[in-house]
């Protein structure tokens, strides 16, 4: 799969520097994709950063954002979506928010981890994906707060039926609705390109009927990560320890999958849903160098898996991907990377993904 993403340009989540002023900005950037199931796909996304009035242009309160993005396939598929994401003055209350409504394809191998992808079976569908956070400071760069998110899929059309379980959750569609908390803990300069710092995510949620969720069952996310800068801060080493948990009733378009569609986060070059199952375990590690003026390499490897249904543990058939990829920055006083990365694995398989931003 190649695909090529828009995200918003460094800075739009990034704290502010202490300049005489700040100055907003908007940025808009066309982005295009292939893969077998999609064709070409065509698209732009864009997004504003900004300060709330009064917020004043020192270090105090960073930078919020609005962005949104549309693209149609060679295929007929479509994608429309917005996130944002809002610091008020002094930065003691964080909002941020995501919606997403499509008409697009997912390919199910099956469940767990020695799926064949010769069981590939076509899904189509619509959905509309929005979720909200509402995070108060606790103490420095740590929040904690409410947390809504929603998972509806409708219209669901498989290319062979026969072959799907009567009982398989989200065969036929349905909503996932649920309501908990989020814990997260920022000291990275810059989210799209960090060179050091920490990022810890906590996310628990509670899908439930009395919420409108089809779908009862428990969501927890534990994502860490850590960058160390060395060669006198040429270069980093990025570390990720990726954790997600579902309970026995999760529906199968939002159970834990490796890889990621748009921002190729988890085990970069596999196709999302390749292996998908209740749970995932995904351990990563990059080394990000420079080479000279814009250029830097990468080179990357990551071990993981999805386990949960049955009897399957975590370390059965255990997964791993390597590989190395070149960076360009297009913008060295706001630091953005193009990125080109190509992808090897354990389960005889190869990717290439391109886009911007790493990976995490």
């Amino acid at each position: 799969m190649l695909v090529l993403v828009a995200v918003p340009p460094e800075g739009l989540e990034a704290q502010a520097t202490d300049s005489a002023a700040y100055h907003n900005r908007l940025t808009i950037l066309p982005f295009a994709s292939y893969a077998p199931e999609t064709g070409v796909q065509f698209g732009v996304g864009g997004g504003y950063q900004f300060k709330w009035p009064g917020a004043g242009a020192g270090p105090q309160t960073r930078a919020s954002y609005l962005a949104g993005g549309a693209s149609l396939s060679t295929k007929g598929q479509w994608t429309v979506g917005t996130e944002t994401s809002v610091f008020l003055p002094g930065g003691d209350w964080w909002f941020s928010g995501k919606a997403a409504f499509a008409s697009f394809p997912l390919i199910y191998f099956g469940v767990g981890s020695q799926t064949d992808r010769a069981d590939s079976n076509r899904m189509e569908h619509r959905f509309i994906k929005l979720e909200g956070k509402a995070l108060r400071r606790l103490s420095g760069p740590l929040y904690a707060g409410l947390y809504y998110r929603l998972r509806s899929f409708f219209d669901v059309a498989w290319q062979f039926d026969t072959r799907i379980a009567p009982d398989l959750s989200g065969g036929t569609g349905g909503k996932s609705s649920g309501l908990g908390f989020s814990l997260q803990y920022d000291t990275r300069p810059s989210q799209t390109t960090p060179t050091r710092g920490r990022y810890v995510v906590v996310d628990y949620l509670r899908n439930e009927g009395l919420l409108g969720s089809d779908f009862a069952y428990d969501y927890l996310v534990v994502d860490v990560r850590s960058y160390l800068p060395v060669r006198g801060e040429r270069d980093v080493v990025a570390l990720n320890l990726y954790a997600e948990f579902n309970g026995p009733r999760v529906p199968v378009q939002t159970m834990a999958m490796l890889s990621n569609a748009t921002t190729q986060e988890l085990m970069r070059g596999v196709y999302l849903g390749r292996f998908r199952d209740r749970h995932e375990v995904v351990a990563q590690v990059d080394y990000r160098g420079h080479l000279k003026g814009r250029l830097g390499y990468v080179a990357f490897g990551s071990a993981g898996n999805v386990f949960g249904t049955g009897s399957t543990e975590l370390f059965q058939d255990l997964k791993f991907t390597y590989g190395a990829g070149l960076r360009f920055n297009v913008n060295p006083q706001d630091p953005l990377n193009l990125r080109v990365d190509f992808t090897l694995t354990s389960f005889g398989e190869s990717g290439l993904s391109i886009g911007a931003a790493e990976a995490f």
